[in-house]
């Protein structure tokens, strides 16, 4: 049979789509810019959650298909598989991750709506990030340790007291305390107001939520009492926290 070397792109059609991207000042998301957002990830770093949203915009990804539903489900399908590929690399047991994307890559599919494809890629992302934390605590930190660490991670807006803590780990309070502050390098107290700050900023910045919302949302007995350990932590209320971002967002436009 005759081998046929007619491509169905041919590079005219490669150079129209650069001159076109060229006139509307179209560039994609550089690798450096790419790395950074899977560094956040392979180092547990929430931030990577928010984000990955950019990893879904065609402003800054491209268009894989004229149609935006089923562009945002392309963009979804080849993120995930760099997704997959870092976490194997950065240690995550490789048949969790694989069934992890078919399972998102299957549900995104199905998606009517571009809103709900958004919705399944902040869920993925949420997930990688609690599996990449669960890894990397179960190399650093003993199994008493990492159990609070755990804990505190999806209970940090409630009461959590050390005794609770012992409770769960089987062991006494005060070695409990000691063998914490000795793996982490601070005490449990301040561990889980670090924590709850970190939250706070988090809130202040990426919602329009109220500061009495935030404080009860975190654990905190009073508006006051969380202004007063923000500020303590900061250097600022919550309230100046907010406004110095909203100027620094002012003035880089």
């Amino acid at each position: 049979m005759e081998k046929n070397d007619k491509r169905l792109i041919d590079y005219e059609e490669i150079s129209r789509l650069l001159h076109d991207n060229a006139e509307v000042g179209f560039k994609h998301t550089t690798y450096r810019e790419e790395s950074e957002r899977f560094h956040l990830l392979l180092n547990g770093d929430k931030r990577a959650v928010e984000e990955s949203d950019r990893m879904l915009s065609s402003v800054l990804q491209g268009t894989l298909s004229k149609d935006p539903l089923r562009n945002a489900k392309y963009l979804f399908v080849v993120n995930t598989g760099l997704l997959t590929r870092y976490l194997i690399e950065g240690g995550i047991p490789q048949e969790t991750v694989y069934a992890t994307s078919d399972l998102y890559i299957q549900k995104v599919d199905m998606a009517r709506t571009i809103d709900e494809v958004y919705s399944f890629n902040r869920e993925l992302w949420t997930f990688c990030v609690d599996l990449v934390r669960k890894h990397i605590r179960s190399e650093r930190y003993s199994k008493a340790v990492y159990i609070c660490l755990d804990h505190i991670d999806t209970h940090f807006n409630q009461k959590i007291t050390l005794k609770d803590l012992s409770d769960r780990t089987g062991l006494n309070a005060c070695y409990l305390a000691v063998l914490f502050k000795k793996e982490t390098g601070v005490s449990f107290g301040n561990y889980l107001t670090d924590y709850r700050i970190d939250v706070a900023k988090a809130l202040l910045s990426k919602s329009d939520y109220s500061y009495s919302q935030i404080a009860y949302s975190l654990g905190f007995c009073s508006q006051s009492h969380f202004a007063q350990v923000f500020r303590k932590r900061t250097g600022l209320t919550p309230k100046q926290y907010r406004m110095k971002l909203y100027n620094n967002n002012l003035s880089g436009m």
